[in-house]
């Protein structure tokens, strides 16, 4: 009962999230390293991650394992990962691909594909956190890493029940980065679909050329 009371009063703010930014960087990092991307004493960096692991919002650190090492002494990484990880390289080969085969139906599978993957990591954010408005403000760190080099919601108003996203994205080459975008939207109104419980339309506000802000209303019933 007083854990649950604990979570109910603990929010996370603009610090906690730049704090668990640095981490999912480097996990290992110094708070004296930290302290000073945050903007903020080792002392408050130190306090914060405590409590962060307190409240279970940093539930533990994991190793990044190098799977050709793993190869060479004849463990199979499946055994170890979680994730299947491609290099930068593999991903534009990848993309190069998908476009001769897909054509102008690429936008479209990268959109729903995108949807499932987002309707997952809100789905991982619920099971993890006791209310939507937290699961909100976790989904930016989330989304980092699958096609977002950062994210962030610069506006979000609850009573006309709109908002808006902005997304700094990864440094890779595509030959088509509008199509690129729907598998971003994808990601975004899956995530909010599943936090909210409601449908989500997301529309592209603007974009240049390495940021998308994109612009998203909710209400009505999923199942209709």
């Amino acid at each position: 009962m007083l854990q649950e009371l604990d979570m109910a009063r603990f929010e996370i703010d603009d610090i906690d999230l730049k704090i668990i930014q640095a981490l999912m960087k480097n996990a290992r990092a110094d708070f004296k390293d930290i302290a000073k991307a945050v903007g903020v004493s080792d002392r408050t960096v130190a306090r914060r991650i405590e409590r962060l692991e307190k409240n279970k919002v940093i539930r533990g650190y994991h190793v990044d394992l190098d799977p050709n090492a793993l190869l060479q002494k004849g463990v199979k990484p499946s055994e170890f990962e979680e994730y299947v990880k491609l290099s930068r390289l593999e991903w534009e080969e990848l993309w190069a691909a998908l476009g001769k085969i897909m054509g102008t139906g690429l936008a479209i599978l990268l959109f729903h594909a995108g949807k499932a993957v987002g309707s997952e990591i809100g789905s991982k954010l619920l099971n993890q956190y006791s209310d939507s408005s937290t699961a909100l403000k976790m989904l930016p760190i989330m989304l980092v890493g699958r096609g977002c080099r950062e994210c962030r919601v610069i506006d979000l108003d609850q009573d006309r029940r709109l908002g808006r996203l902005e997304v700094v994205k990864q440094g890779l080459t595509y030959q088509k980065p509008a199509t690129f975008s729907e598998w971003l939207r994808g990601l975004v109104a899956g995530a909010l679909e599943t936090i909210l419980g409601e449908k989500v339309e997301v529309v592209e506000e603007s974009s240049t050329e390495g940021c998308i802000t994109f612009r998203f209303s909710y209400g009505g019933d999923l199942k209709a």
